[in-house]
């Protein structure tokens, strides 16, 4: 493909490494943006604090749709062998993603109030929740276009000006909360406000980047089989994306179940802050191996020499998270006793896991640009619901935090081991056709 992610001569690592940057990049400028609206809503109040971390978890389903449709169109568009297949991926992937956005968006605000009266309790909490809701529920469609679009342009290696446009945006959005929040007088809800207005000009601008792209239109029958057909592996990698947040929410709730754990949760919930930063390379990688290995594999040589480096550097990196692993609780968080062994004990385990990760990472691209969505999926239930969960239990039950993280390690390695073992190294002989005629005469 001519804007494709795969330039002649380049070598594998340097074409994968040219979009895991801008990937992980604009990750870190959406993290950005949701700190500073923290940090504007905490000049608001106790309540107002406690009321914004409910939003974000109450549209889970906006976050696992944007996870599972955003990287499936950016692999057809990066595996898209003619300019009319790429241009009805882009057009069928913001299609899709506006419509799904409409129908969570119109639910949502059906639903609110009864959801808002139900799970809220203190009045001030429901208030502020469900304005915060409100705004981000009308952004929906937008938020969700704008995802796909962004992973669209990273396939076509056209994320440069969309690196620049949220760059500008995090800027824009915090002078946005301010002047919404004290200037307009909207408190709270100037927050949210704030970002659905950043949710529409992002959209706006990530439209007009792909005008060559929208300029002839695909007519709507071909864009609705073109959805039927990407519909099986959106729907499995929507499960991948829930396997994640659902681990992570059950042993939240194990941990919450009793008042003895309270330590355990402390610092388990400080460890998944840290964790989620270390993760953010490891998604970009899986999302740019994915991408460059749909435009054109590369020769299994190429990905054991690829596989090789990206070993030495996290395992150089795991090396200095192990001896950092049991100081962050102390002087960054301020914990002590059971909570800082068991953050120590999460990093750790996590610092060991890290290798296996980041090579499971550039299998699960390889197999994702190759339509098996499902046996990524299946790897990932044997990592954290056959393997970390039990032990975890155990170790929780036996009061010890390094048996009941080992499990995060062993599944990750486990996982690693599956993935790579199902992969196609070899591709089948061509056939002698010299031969084959003979044969026949």
């Amino acid at each position: 493909m001519a804007d494709g992610v795969n330039a002649s001569g380049v070598p594998l690592g340097r074409r994968v490494l040219s979009l895991m940057g801008p990937i992980m990049l604009a990750s870190v400028m959406g993290q950005t943006i949701a700190q500073t609206d923290l940090w504007v809503v905490s000049r608001l109040g106790e309540e107002a604090v406690a009321a914004a971390a409910l939003p974000a978890r109450l549209l889970l389903v906006d976050s696992l749709t944007a996870m599972a449709m955003g990287p499936v169109v950016g692999l057809l568009v990066a595996g898209a062998a003619t300019a009319h297949a790429r241009r009805r991926a882009v057009q069928g992937g913001l299609a899709g993603a506006t419509l799904l956005g409409a129908v969570i968006g119109a639910l949502g605000l059906v639903l609110m109030p009864w959801v808002a009266d139900v799970l809220i309790a203190a009045p001030a909490v429901r208030e502020h929740a469900g304005a915060a809701l409100f705004w981000l529920l009308v952004a929906t469609p937008f938020r969700l276009a704008q995802f796909v679009g962004a992973m669209v342009l990273f396939a076509l290696r056209r994320g440069r000006p969309l690196l620049r446009l949220y760059a500008a945006a995090v800027v824009l959005n915090a002078a946005l909360d301010v002047w919404f929040v004290y200037g307009l007088g909207l408190g709270f809800a100037g927050v949210y406000a704030s970002t659905c207005a950043i949710a529409v000009l992002e959209w706006v601008i990530t439209l007009w980047l792909l005008r060559d792209h929208l300029a002839v239109r695909t007519r709507a029958a071909e864009i609705l089989r073109w959805l039927r057909q990407a519909a099986r592996n959106m729907a499995t990698e929507w499960l991948n994306a829930l396997s994640r947040f659902g681990f992570e929410l059950v042993l939240v709730v194990l941990l919450a179940a009793r008042a003895a754990w309270s330590g355990q949760l402390a610092g388990f919930s400080a460890g998944l802050v840290l964790v989620a930063a270390m993760l953010l390379p490891v998604g970009a990688l899986a999302n740019a191996t994915g991408m460059v290995a749909a435009a054109d594999e590369a020769s299994a040589m190429e990905w054991a020499a690829l596989r090789r480096r990206f070993a030495l550097i996290s395992s150089a990196v795991a090396g200095a998270l192990l001896v950092a692993a049991f100081g962050p609780g102390a002087w960054l968080y301020g914990l002590r006793g059971e909570a800082a062994h068991w953050l120590g004990a999460l990093i750790a385990c996590q610092a060991v896991a890290l290798p296996f990760r980041v090579l499971a990472a550039v299998s699960e691209g390889r197999h994702k640009a190759a339509g098996r969505f499902g046996t990524v999926l299946r790897g990932r239930l044997v990592q954290e619901f056959a393997l970390a969960l039990p032990l975890f239990v155990v170790g929780l039950l036996l009061d010890s935090a390094v048996l009941a993280c080992s499990g995060v390690a062993l599944g990750c390695a486990v996982n690693e081991w599956l993935l790579h073992r199902s992969l196609p190294e070899r591709e089948p002989p061509v056939p002698d056709q010299s031969a084959a005629a003979a044969v026949s005469t």
